[in-house]
């Protein structure tokens, strides 16, 4: 676990308290990547990814529909589905693996301006990662390798608010230097396994947004 971004950045988060982010195993951030050309990118538009055949607990569900960011070859996103049956919170799980590969995107374009930060986010989360952007592109840092979500669990769901628990594999995610392409390989290890709590917001237009989040390296429950 050697990643350009393996010391924790603490964030006060709304719902809860502080929130550690980290890229742990492979060579990562928490950063997801993908290039956005136009800056159109609706949360309504989605394409499906496929489940990862390795790693803990291996789902054979269908993987979750996410939107279509146009991710560069080199980099994953697999989202088991984790489907319920219960359409409000199948809802919410579609909206939050949405989120999850928007995140991927943002590392990618480091565009503090993107619309997919726009669409995707709001409040905490939002001005997170608009500083996680500003920090990647100064530093000239990337994304790439496979980035593995599982377990996604509603814990709570209203009209405008919902939370969902997941985990997140990161032990083939590394960081990689935008301008020389050089993959900074880490060893995986017990902090790629993180376990996260994400509380989303329905904005004004019914489109659930990222609000805030809080996550743990190390977790038991992932590994």
């Amino acid at each position: 676990m050697n990643k350009s971004y393996a010391a924790a950045s603490a964030l006060t988060l709304a719902v809860t308290a502080a929130l550690t982010l980290t890229a742990c195993g492979g060579g990562s951030d928490d950063s997801g990547s993908d290039r956005i050309t136009d800056g159109t990118v609706s949360p309504s538009a989605r394409a499906t990814t496929t489940p990862s055949a390795t790693g803990p607990a291996a789902s054979s569900a269908p993987a979750a529909s996410s939107a279509d960011f146009h991710l560069p070859s080199d980099i994953k996103v697999l989202i088991d589905a984790d489907t319920t049956g219960d359409a409000a919170k199948d809802a919410v799980l579609r909206a939050q693996a949405d989120t999850l590969t928007a995140r991927q995107k943002l590392y990618v374009d480091l565009d503090p301006g993107s619309a997919v930060l726009k669409a995707y986010f709001s409040g905490q989360a939002r001005a997170f990662y608009a500083e996680q952007i500003a920090t990647r592109k100064k530093e000239g840092h990337t994304v790439t390798g496979t980035y593995r979500y599982y377990d996604r669990k509603v814990t709570a769901v209203t009209s405008d608010t919902a939370v969902v628990s997941y985990c997140e594999d990161q032990s083939k995610a590394y960081s990689k230097d935008v301008k020389t392409g050089t993959v900074l390989r880490t060893t995986p290890s017990p902090d790629d396994y993180r376990l996260y709590t994400a509380t989303l917001l329905k904005n004004a237009g019914g489109i659930w947004q990222l609000d805030s989040f809080q996550g743990k390296a190390d977790a038991p429950a992932c590994q």
